[in-house]
């Protein structure tokens, strides 16, 4: 059949190109990018799981079509996979990862068993092979035993492993993916998959001609597209100029765009902030998409590494297009902490800033200040997690994210940082997943149901929320980062009805906003807010 670009046509990206980047196959987030947390992910949920699978295929199917299980581990494939799951099992099973996780689990059981608040010299020798080198051993001021991980030393080991990174890219046609979290990705019709590692150039290569052209043979070559393939190939682009979205270097006026989820663009003059990108691939009535952004984000910003927050496959997409990843700052060498600063790094973003709380960035029309983020990862000692306050054009925004109000003296304090809060965007999705949701995988010994389940990725609900509003001295409030548009329902699984408790919270924070004079609203979709 006839391929409709010559190799010289200038050719450009269409703007439905959905990427996904892999990690033995399953869609890339920092637990599965960073080496430890990624033996721990696939060795002690992702084999077992797939196991599972081939050993009752049908019960995986039904679970998955149950409403009320949705988000439950259960793999959304059918039997024609069974080979490339045995095959993936095969290789996971086979490699470095699961003498990595035995060797966390045997040195943290060690330390839990010898560790009495003396010297600890002679645990050394409990330290594993898989593991020397790679941590130092030591006690909080409560003689706590715990393990410190060099992670920049192990993302230079041959336990970071490049060759397991790939990419899939496909068009658009709708918001439906099987979840993320537990359903490799594996191929098929209408998808091009590719192994090179995600740092690889050709990423921007293809995203870059979105906007610019590029001839139709470099890309071809670029991805090593066979002859038999180019047809389906050229399904990713167009000759069409796409429209790009207005810009603004002569306006000093404020403009605040609302993309969906915690993804908030703030242009003032030349300068743009972009909070938690995470976009629709899928261009349709009631959303913004790529197109709609300026050429250039001077700023992305990270609140936290949270699969929604710290969403990879946007921030791949916009690479070439950021000037500078602001991330927090974490080196606590936590296995539950790892560091959103060497991820990015790891993956082709040589532009990453790391925080902490009281930093400060200054741009042309005004300053970005990093504030503290408490609450939401399940009670665990976490410290890569910041909020934000940016100050542009006279007015100030704060980015709250999944922040809970937990004590009201803290927004006090952080009230004598910025000051009084235009606009102030909090995530409210108040009964969330609990602890071995995210964080299962990485402990050694099993979980205390009950302890489990009241331990949660909880956002801010009413009371703590109105709280918030009443310390930074909010005029207006936006609900966001509820997980409530199509588009993010393959990495968020949210399951909201008219009686959720999430969405009676939103509504009884909106009637105290009301009582106290201030506009408040749920953002959904996109929303053009000042």
């Amino acid at each position: 059949m006839t391929v409709p670009f010559s190799d010289r046509e200038s050719v450009y990206t269409r703007p439905d190109v959905a990427l996904e980047p892999l990690i033995h196959g399953y869609y890339a987030w920092l637990n599965l990018v960073s080496p430890l947390t990624a033996a721990m992910h696939f060795s002690k949920l992702y084999v077992p799981l797939l196991r599972s699978f081939t050993e009752d295929s049908e019960l995986h199917r039904a679970s998955v079509r149950d409403p009320k299980l949705r988000g439950g581990m259960f793999v959304d494939l059918d039997d024609g996979c069974s080979d490339a799951v045995r095959q993936l099992i095969k290789e996971l099973a086979g490699g470095a990862m699961p003498v990595l996780a035995a060797a966390v689990d045997q040195l943290t059981a060690a330390l839990e068993s010898t560790a009495d608040g003396f010297d600890l010299t002679s645990r050394y020798r409990d330290i594993p092979d898989p593991l020397k080198g790679y941590v130092e051993l030591v006690y909080d001021l409560n003689d706590h035993a715990r393990v410190r991980y060099c992670e920049a030393l192990l993302y230079a080991s041959s336990y970071y492993d490049q060759r397991a990174q790939r990419i899939d890219i496909s068009l658009s046609t709708d918001d439906h993916r099987p979840f993320a979290m537990s359903t490799p990705r594996l191929g098929g019709a209408g998808h091009l998959q590719r192994a090179m590692p995600l740092r690889d150039p050709r990423i921007d290569l293809l995203f870059s001609a979105m906007r610019v052209p590029r001839p139709f043979g470099e890309l071809r070559a670029a991805f090593e597209v066979s002859r038999e393939e180019a047809q389906a190939f050229a399904l990713f682009f167009t000759s069409c100029p796409p429209r790009h979205a207005e810009q603004r270097e002569a306006d000093e006026r404020l403009r605040v765009r609302y993309f969906g989820h915690a993804c908030v663009v703030t242009e003032a003059g030349p300068v743009t902030v972009m909070t938690d990108p995470f976009l629709s691939d899928n261009r349709r009535e009631g959303r913004y998409g790529y197109a709609d952004l300026p050429d250039r984000i001077d700023f992305a910003l990270v609140t936290h590494g949270h699969q929604d927050h710290l969403e990879l496959a946007t921030l791949l997409k916009l690479r070439h297009r950021i000037g500078t990843v602001v991330v927090p700052r974490t080196n606590s060498g936590a296995l539950q902490d790892p560091s959103l600063s060497l991820c990015l790094k790891a993956l082709g973003f040589d532009n990453v800033t790391a925080v902490e709380a009281g930093d400060v960035l200054e741009f042309e029309t005004g300053r970005i200040i990093v504030c503290p983020f408490i609450g939401e990862h399940c009670d665990l000692d976490i410290g890569a997690k910041v909020t934000y306050a940016v100050r542009s054009a006279g007015q100030t925004l704060y980015f709250g994210a999944d922040c809970r109000g937990l004590d009201r003296a803290l927004f006090t304090n952080i009230h004598r940082m910025v000051g009084d809060i235009d606009h102030l965007f909090l995530g409210m999705e108040c009964d969330g997943a609990p602890l071995s949701w995210i964080y299962g995988p990485l402990f050694s010994r099993q979980l205390d149901r009950k302890k489990n389940l009241s331990r949660q990725l909880n956002g801010s609900n009413a009371i703590e929320a109105i709280g918030i509003v009443r310390e930074l001295k909010a005029r207006a409030a936006h609900v966001y980062a509820m997980g409530r548009e199509p588009w993010l329902q393959f990495i968020m699984a949210t399951n909201y009805t008219a009686d959720s408790y999430q969405l009676k919270q939103v509504s009884e924070f909106f009637s105290r906003c009301a009582a106290l004079g201030i506009p408040a609203d749920e953002l959904y979709g996109q929303a053009h807010i000042v």
